[in-house]
C-alpha cells in the first residue's frame, strides 16, 4: 500500500520563504521612495491650491474695488477675506480663509499646520504627517503682495519631505 504525500516538504517551504524574502528586499526600497514622492506631491498640490485661491480672491477684489494697500472681500458664502493690494494677506483671515477646504482651526488645516505671517513675513503651510509634528522642510510659503500689480509669492520647500 502506497501513502500519498499530504503537504509540502521542508525544502519546498524553505525555498518559498527565501523567494519571498528576496522579493521583499527588492520591493521595500521602492515603496519607501513612494512615500516621499507622495508627500512631495501633496505639498505641490497645496502650492497650486494656495496660488489659485489667491488668484480667485484677487479677481473678486478687482470686481469689488478692493485693490488698496488694505481691504477685504466677502465670498458668496459670507466668508470674509482680508486683502493687501487685492490679494489675500498672509493672515488666517486672508490666505487661510480663501482656501475653501479650510477648517475652523488654522493650526489643524488638512495635513498642514498653518502659521500666519504679516507684511513681508510669509505665512506657511507646513506638512504634518498623521500623528506627527509640522515639518518646516516640507512646506508651502505665501508672501503677500507688496504693491499694486505685484502678485504674491508662493514658494515650495520639499527638501525634508
Amino acid at each position: 500500500m502506497k501513502r500519498q504525500q499530504a503537504g509540502f516538504t521542508l525544502i519546498e517551504l524553505v525555498v518559498v520563504i527565501i523567494i519571498l524574502g528576496i522579493l521583499a528586499a527588492v520591493a521595500l526600497p521602492k515603496f519607501m521612495g513612494l512615500s516621499t514622492d507622495a508627500r512631495v506631491s501633496v505639498v505641490n498640490g497645496m502650492s497650486g491650491s494656495v496660488t489659485e485661491a489667491a488668484d480667485m480672491a484677487h479677481a473678486l477684489a478687482e470686481v469689488q474695488g478692493e485693490v488698496g494697500a488694505t481691504g477685504s472681500v466677502t465670498l458668496p458664502d459670507g466668508t470674509k477675506i482680508t486683502t493687501a493690494y487685492g490679494y489675500p494677506d498672509a493672515t488666517a483671515t486672508g490666505i487661510f480663509n480663501s482656501l475653501q477646504d479650510a477648517v475652523a482651526t488654522p493650526s489643524q488645516a488638512f495635513p498642514f499646520t498653518f502659521t500666519a505671517g504679516s507684511g513681508t513675513t510669509a505665512a506657511t503651510f507646513a506638512y504634518t504627517a498623521p500623528g506627527g509634528t509640522a515639518n518646516d522642510s516640507c512646506e508651502v510659503s505665501y508672501t503677500q503682495s507688496s504693491g499694486v500689480g505685484v502678485a504674491p509669492l508662493v514658494s515650495v520647500t520639499t527638501s525634508g519631505c
